[in-house]
C-alpha cells in the first residue's frame, strides 16, 4: 500500500489529475446506479409506506423512476439534480412529512407501458360504478386538464398512484359560483345503473324504471343527500401554503390553471372530502333540511336590529342601537320559552319570546317594564298616522288623470309601503332599534308628502 502511494507521488500532476478524475467518475457512476435503485427511495423513513405498497403493486416490476422521471435523457439529468438535493434535504433534516411527486402522462402513455387506443376503447366498472376514459383524456373541466395524475393520485401512503374515488366528486359536483350550475354535464345514469328489480321499503314498493321513464330527477327528490358537501373553498385555506387568502384570487379558472399544470396539487388541499353515497338516517330531523326552503325567516328583525334597512342611503345615516353597539344577541332577550302565537301552524315546538325581564339582567329593576310600553305605543302611534296618510295617497289615484303623474305618484307610494311594512314585518314596534324604526316611519311620512 505504502508503495503503490509513493508511486503515485511520483506520478507527473497531469496523470494525477487523470486518476482523481477517473475515480470519481467511478464513484459517481456507482452512486448513481445504487440511487437509482428502489431499495435507495426507501433509505428516507417517510417513503416506507410508498415503498412497501408499490411491492404490492401492479407497478412493482417497473423501477420509480420509470415513472416519476420525464422521458428522455434531459428529463433524466433533471431528475437526478433533483434527486440530489433532495438526498441532501433528508441528511440535513429539511425533509417534510409527506412528499408530493407528479407524475407526467408522457410516463405512462410510452408503448411499453400503457396503450392510449385500448384505454379509450375498453369500458370498464370500476367498484359498481361504470367509467370509461374516452369522456375524461385530453378534457379540460373549469382550467383543469385533466391527466392520468388527476385521477390516479397518491392521497395516502397506502394509495400508491390509484385512484381515490372522491377524486372524482370534486368535478363532477363542482358548480358555477354564480349560476351553480354544474360544470360537467353528466347525470346519475352517466355512472350508475338503473336498478333492474322492485326495492321494497316497508309498504312502499321503489321502481327506478318507472321514474327513469318520467325523467324524474334523482338528486332533486330521493337522493338529495347522497351529496353531503358541496365544492365550496373556505376563504382561508390558501393561508395553509401561501401569505394571501382566497379573496386576492377569486379567478376559479386561473387557480385551477396554477395548481393542477405542472406540479400537482391534491383536489382535496383545498376542496376537503367530499362525501358521495347513502348517508345512515336515524331521526326526522336528518332526513329533512328545513334551512333548504324556510331560510333568512329573521331578515326583517336583523336588518332593523343592524340597521341595514336596503333604502339606507348611507352608512353614515345609520342609527345604530345601543344594544347591537354593545354585542347583545336575540338571546340576551329572547329568554323564554313560549308557545307559538294563536293561528299558526303548530309543529308541537316553541319559540324564544322576549319579555321585560330580560332588561333587568342588565339595568335597574323594572327598566323593561317601564321603556318597553312607551317605545311600543310611540312607534305603533306614529305606524297608524303613516298608514292612513298612505291609504289617503293611494285612493288619491282614482281621480289623476295624468299618466305621467300616476306613475311618479305610484313609485313613491311603493316606496313608502316597503318602509312600512317592514316596521309591521319586525313585529317588536320599536324594541329591537327604537331610533331607527322611528327614523323609518319618518322618512316614509317625508316620501308620502314628496308625493304631489
Amino acid at each position: 500500500m505504502k508503495s503503490l502511494i509513493s508511486k503515485i507521488k511520483q506520478l507527473n500532476w497531469k496523470v494525477k489529475i487523470l486518476l482523481l478524475a477517473a475515480a470519481a467518475m467511478v464513484v459517481a457512476s456507482g452512486a448513481i446506479v445504487v440511487s437509482e435503485q428502489p431499495g435507495f427511495c426507501n433509505s428516507c423513513h417517510i417513503m416506507n409506506n410508498y415503498y412497501d405498497n408499490w411491492k404490492t403493486s401492479t407497478h412493482s416490476e417497473v423501477n420509480c423512476l420509470e415513472c416519476h422521471l420525464q422521458p428522455g435523457f434531459m428529463g433524466h439529468v433533471k431528475g437526478k439534480v433533483n434527486g440530489l438535493s433532495q438526498a441532501i434535504d433528508c441528511i440535513v433534516g429539511r425533509v417534510g412529512t409527506k412528499p408530493s411527486a407528479t407524475i407526467l402522462e408522457e410516463s405512462c402513455l410510452r408503448s411499453e407501458c400503457h396503450s392510449t387506443e385500448e384505454l379509450l376503447t375498453t369500458d370498464l366498472d370500476f367498484n359498481g360504478v361504470k367509467f370509461t376514459h374516452r369522456n375524461h383524456y385530453k378534457k379540460e373541466v373549469d382550467g383543469i386538464n385533466i391527466t392520468c395524475g388527476t385521477c390516479h393520485s397518491h392521497f395516502e401512503g397506502d394509495e400508491h398512484f390509484s385512484v381515490n374515488k372522491n377524486v372524482c366528486f370534486t368535478c363532477h359536483f363542482l358548480r358555477n359560483p354564480e349560476t351553480r350550475e354544474k360544470l360537467v354535464k353528466t347525470s346519475c345514469t352517466s355512472c350508475h345503473e338503473v336498478p333492474n328489480k322492485v326495492i321494497q321499503r316497508g309498504l312502499v314498493s321503489i321502481n327506478h324504471s318507472e321514474f327513469v321513464s318520467y325523467k324524474a330527477s334523482c338528486e332533486d327528490s330521493c337522493h338529495k343527500k347522497e351529496i353531503q358537501k358541496t365544492s365550496k373553498i373556505d376563504d382561508q385555506v390558501c393561508l395553509n401554503c401561501h401569505n394571501f387568502s382566497k379573496e386576492q384570487h377569486d379567478d376559479s379558472v386561473e387557480l385551477h390553471k396554477a395548481h393542477t399544470n405542472g406540479h400537482k396539487v391534491e383536489c382535496f388541499a383545498c376542496h376537503g372530502k367530499i362525501l358521495h353515497g347513502q348517508k345512515e338516517v336515524t331521526s326526522v330531523s336528518d332526513m329533512l333540511d328545513c334551512q333548504m326552503c324556510h331560510s333568512d325567516t329573521h331578515q326583517v328583525q336583523r336588518t332593523i336590529y343592524a340597521t341595514q334597512h336596503p333604502m339606507q342611503d348611507t352608512q353614515a345615516d345609520r342609527v345604530l342601537s345601543p344594544m347591537f353597539l354593545t354585542h347583545v344577541e336575540c338571546t340576551g332577550c329572547h329568554i323564554e320559552q313560549a308557545q307559538k302565537k294563536p293561528g299558526a301552524l303548530d309543529s308541537f315546538g316553541t319559540v324564544a319570546k322576549a319579555v321585560p325581564r330580560a332588561c333587568d339582567k342588565c339595568h335597574e329593576p323594572g327598566t323593561g317594564q317601564q321603556y318597553i310600553s312607551f317605545w311600543q305605543g310611540r312607534i305603533k302611534k306614529l305606524h297608524e298616522q303613516v298608514s292612513n296618510r298612505l291609504k289617503e295617497k293611494l285612493n288619491s289615484l282614482d281621480y289623476e288623470t295624468d299618466e305621467k303623474k300616476i306613475s311618479e305618484l305610484k313609485e313613491k307610494i311603493a316606496q313608502a309601503k316597503e318602509l312600512v311594512d317592514s316596521v309591521e314585518a319586525d313585529g317588536s314596534w320599536g324594541v329591537h332599534n327604537f331610533k331607527y324604526t322611528e327614523a323609518i316611519l319618518l322618512k316614509a311620512n317625508e316620501i308620502i308628502s314628496e308625493a304631489q
